[in-house]
């Protein structure tokens, strides 16, 4: 026996002792090896001292608090579980009760299951358009509320009839009781680049890309706002010529597109030979670039990789002029991740921009992108402080006429998630979803032992109607264009039959997350349906957000999803697991852009002048 076998078994030595176990081999390795004799003279001095310590009393308060705690999870069992299948135990009950009372607004499930008489069946409400038949237990149900509020007047609680999700019947919507209103805070700062074409919020700050007006018109900027000071200044030593599209940050990256302007190829004379026309090359140029947010050392030698020129200040005329001059000895380096050109003749005719998606988790950034044969392909690179540019990890490559987007992935990374999406024979759009599952693998070789990842890749949702996946705290949330089936145990999941285009309010049209007159928007961003939410820790069931069929505009914070539908915008808080009153806030929005903890928008894209108004909330408030 060696040390390290040794090592494994001291821990447990008395036990093994105690329990008269063959340690023949393990005391004659001890009367040999001093070292693992000191080992098991320390683990038994700690052993002593713990079976020597003083018992303490539990605090005369602790039973109560542990039956408090107890009901409180009895309260989120019944409500995750199929009304008339889960009852409370009889010492819990007089507990239940005592919490309604301290609450004054039970949810509905637990409220009826605090009276004497049991749980109720649920009452299914009708979804808007696509009415489902009350069947008779609810009609049962409803009668058998009305009578117990009347015998029973201490209880208040009424099942609320939900309009946001009439088709779900397990996930509690703890905001109708008492509404979240989100507080909304206005900003006004002075730039030179007040034409936003991109932003993303993190934090206290506000990352943006934006071009100048007047004499700097032909100029872009990527931009970081603060939004305690209202100051903006440049994190890029120069200008540069072509538009700036802000792709992914967290606290520690920032990720962005430059995407050059068209090319004038030559120019063409139409008919009546009055006047010319320009004609422009198929192919642009783009380029992929990543900078780092801790803070740097001023001796860095790294260089810009984007803008006109490596200059270390902007143009004299600039200088002193506005805020944007703050903080330029802070401006970190910017690598080149990667570079193309984007074929509009290769690329499938509905796909108009190079990059699909990205998903920044860690050091991990994931990238969906067509390179200039008209190939998906989804990328994977490992971000660092090196001073190196990181290197491309190929992870999938989609078949021919069909394209890779919206990327993500798990917190953990061990779980990636992406949409594949092409346009089929009837003449629309359809998209399934794939997923990456990471494990690790045991090998052995030559008496050494090492662990390896390995990686499979499976469809994940294949009806062709699953669009635009996003991990919110490790739920998956997506956009179905299919119909829905409400199983008997109250499971909500799609049929596969495609949802009706003429049940679809299609004056419901999604706020963009990028000026489309700069960047185009993607071919998904006009897709209706209903969104669903799927645990990935089974933990839960399968649910469903919004009105059925008409929701657009899908988009995922660190703990909150946003969307738009036909009763107005929308947003989930999912740590919360409920609802979260939007109200009027987004109503303006022209640009709304949602990442981490916030939110943020403009209710004008263009403004003329150096004055710039930003909108935005943090979430939780």
């Amino acid at each position: 026996m060696n040390c390290n076998q040794a090592r494994a078994l001291l821990s447990a030595y008395r036990e093994l002792k105690n329990e008269e176990v063959n340690t023949a081999e393990l005391d004659a390795h001890l009367e040999t090896c001093v070292a693992c004799r000191e080992a098991l003279a320390s683990y038994a001095l700690v052993g002593e001292h713990v079976r020597s310590a003083p018992v303490f009393e539990p605090p005369p308060e602790l039973q109560a608090k542990l039956m408090k705690a107890l009901a409180d999870e009895q309260l989120k069992f019944l409500q995750k579980s199929t009304p008339g299948k889960a009852f409370t135990p009889e010492f819990l009950k007089p507990y239940l009760q005592e919490r309604a009372e301290e609450t004054q607004s039970q949810d509905d499930i637990a409220a009826f299951s605090t009276a004497e008489t049991g749980p109720l069946p649920f009452i299914q409400t009708r979804r808007k358009r696509r009415p489902l038949q009350i069947n008779q237990f609810a009609v049962l149900g409803l009668a058998a509320a009305i009578l117990i509020l009347l015998m029973m007047g201490g209880l208040t609680s009424l099942l609320v009839l939900t309009r946001s999700n009439p088709a779900s019947l397990t996930r509690t919507i703890n905001s109708v009781n008492r509404p979240i209103e989100v507080d909304q805070k206005s900003y006004t700062t002075t730039t030179l680049y007040p034409n936003v074409a991109s932003a993303l919020p993190q934090g206290n700050a506000v990352f943006y890309s934006a071009s100048g007006t007047g004499d700097n018109s032909g100029d872009w900027m990527l931009m970081q706002f603060d939004r305690s000071t209202q100051i903006s200044k440049p994190l890029l030593t120069t200008p540069a010529s072509n538009p700036l599209i802000v792709l992914s940050v967290s606290d520690t990256w920032l990720v962005w597109l430059e995407y050059n302007a068209p090319r004038p190829l030559a120019h063409g004379v139409i008919a009546n030979n009055s006047t010319r026309s320009e004609h422009f090359s198929s192919q642009r140029a783009w380029s992929l670039h990543y900078l780092s947010l801790l803070p740097q050392n001023t001796t860095d030698s790294q260089t810009q990789s984007s803008g006109k020129g490596t200059s270390s200040a902007l143009p004299a005329e600039q200088k002193g002029t506005t805020s944007d001059q703050s903080g330029l000895a802070d401006v970190p380096a910017s690598l080149l991740l990667e570079q193309g050109t984007f074929d509009n003749t290769t690329a499938p005719a509905w796909v108009t921009t190079p990059v699909q998606g990205t998903w920044l988790i860690g050091n991990r950034l994931l990238v969906a992108q067509i390179d200039r044969h008209g190939i998906s392909r989804l990328e994977s690179f490992l971000l660092g402080q090196s001073g190196k540019a990181a290197q491309a990890q190929l992870m999938a490559t989609a078949p021919a006429g069909h394209v890779f987007a919206w990327p993500t992935a798990i917190s953990t990374g061990m779980q990636i998630y992406w949409a594949d999406e092409w346009f089929g024979k009837d003449g629309t759009l359809h998209s399934n979803i794939w997923q990456q599952q990471t494990s690790e693998q045991t090998l052995r070789s030559h008496g050494h032992v090492a662990t390896a990842d390995k990686n499979s890749q499976q469809v994940y949702l294949g009806d062709g109607l699953s669009f635009q996946p996003q991990v919110v705290n490790d739920t998956l949330f997506f956009l179905s264009t299919s119909e829905i089936k409400v199983s008997d145990q109250g499971v909500v999941m799609p049929n596969g039959i495609p949802f009706p285009v003429s049940a679809t309010d299609t004056s419901v049209i999604f706020t963009p997350r990028t000026d489309t007159g700069v960047y185009a928007a993607p071919a998904d961003a006009l897709v209706h349906g209903t969104i669903f939410m799927l645990p990935l820790d089974g933990s839960g069931t399968e649910d469903t957000l919004g009105t059925v069929g008409q929701s657009t505009g899908l988009q995922a914070g660190s703990n909150f999803v946003i969307w738009q539908d036909s009763t107005g915008y929308q947003m989930y808080d999912v740590q919360r697991q409920s609802s979260v009153f939007l109200g009027n806030t987004l109503n303006e929005a022209a640009l709304l852009a949602v990442n981490g903890d916030s939110a943020f928008w403009l209710n004008i894209i263009g403004t003329p002048g150096t004055k710039l108004a930003m909108m935005a909330f943090n979430w939780p408030n």
